[in-house]
């Protein structure tokens, strides 16, 4: 009988049958896990704090046959005032979804666990723009997970700057207006290639968020102007390389 203790966040809820639920948890120690909660979708159950999305605390859980089940626990943040505000909560409940998207089952990731957790405190906690939260999640679990593109100039002239900068998704580099003036010879750009406009503060935001500490995320400055540029710029760089579609997403926009 196998019996683990992890250090986890709560990323997805189900109902399994009358009384059960099934706890999505996205753990330092084993990335996704699946576990079993008897008897938790009872008000009742000495579980029942641990059993909400967005919680995060230590589980300990035992595998009997194929599943693990929780037999103990203990809660260490429970996130409550995200479900008291509808848009922090779809948005949460997105980054979430991300973090789950990115995160292989049995396979310990603790930076993205960090990543989602500070940007949960965040929207609990901090003042800082839901816009700057959402986009800096975006490109550093971008980053985490392996798709940085070079950012230190543009990939055919070497230029650092420009009037405006742009990321080629598909190539993973920079590229400058100038040169995509030139676009015969810029070798591989494609009607498929993907090309994201970055102003100067956005740039600078994606070079900072590339190599910073996932602890300090959120520790830059962007222009009231450029948050809406680097928000979208962040949401389609995630999207375009994961080749998929968020339904909580989907849903935090309707919200909005």
């Amino acid at each position: 009988m196998d019996e683990l203790s992890l250090r986890a966040l709560v990323v997805r809820v189900s109902d399994f049958g009358e009384y059960d639920k099934i706890l999505t948890l996205l753990s330092e120690e084993k990335g996704i896990v699946s576990v079993s909660v008897k008897g938790g979708k009872s008000l009742k159950s000495k579980f029942s704090a641990l059993s909400e999305m967005f919680s995060y605390g230590v589980f300990n859980i035992r595998k009997t046959g194929k599943y693990y089940y929780l037999f103990d626990g203990e809660l260490v943040e429970d996130f409550y005032a995200l479900r008291s505000d509808i848009v922090k909560l779809s948005l949460a409940s997105y980054f979430c979804e991300v973090a789950t998207a990115l995160s292989p089952e049995g396979l310990a990731d603790p930076e993205l666990l960090k990543l989602t957790l500070n940007a949960l405190y965040a929207l609990c906690y901090m003042d800082t723009p839901k816009e700057i939260v959402k986009g800096a999640f975006e490109f550093k679990a971008s980053v985490l997970a392996g798709y940085m593109p070079e950012l230190d100039c543009c990939a055919v002239c070497n230029r650092d700057a420009a009037e405006m900068m742009y990321i080629d998704t598909r190539n993973g580099r920079l590229l400058c207006d100038s040169c995509l003036g030139l676009d015969s010879e810029v070798n591989g750009l494609e009607s498929v290639s993907i090309l994201l406009p970055v102003p100067e503060g956005v740039l600078a935001a994606f070079r900072y968020l590339s190599e910073c500490p996932v602890k300090k995320f959120l520790s830059f400055r962007l222009a009231d102007s450029e948050r809406r540029d680097f928000e979208i710029s962040s949401e389609k760089y995630l999207i375009n390389h994961l080749e998929r579609e968020f339904y909580t997403l989907d849903f935090y926009k309707s919200v909005l």
